[in-house]
């Protein structure tokens, strides 16, 4: 299964969330709170790639496999862009 855990900040700080598969839309009305927000990520587990829109709309990334991305700068991601996030 795969398994994410995104964070508001860079270094790993701020709010995060523990995500299970694929988000068409971070910016769902149940939980939005993380749309255009994303600075560092850790993959524990699959593949994933970034989108800057909704439904995977605008890749933002390559697809990255399991690591510590402590500033998504680093990996051609801009800062707060992210809206949806695919797990292969």
């Amino acid at each position: 299964m795969a398994h994410i855990i995104i964070f508001e900040h860079r270094n790993l700080h701020g709010g995060h969330k523990h995500v299970f598969g694929s988000e068409a839309n971070l910016n769902a009305g149940d939980d939005h709170f993380y749309n255009d927000r994303l600075s560092s990520f850790v993959i524990l587990d699959g593949k994933w790639q970034f989108f800057r829109d909704s439904n995977y709309g605008n890749p933002a990334s390559q697809v990255l496999g399991p690591g510590v991305y402590r500033w998504v700068e680093d990996y051609g991601i801009p800062n707060d862009s992210v809206s949806s996030l695919r797990s292969f």
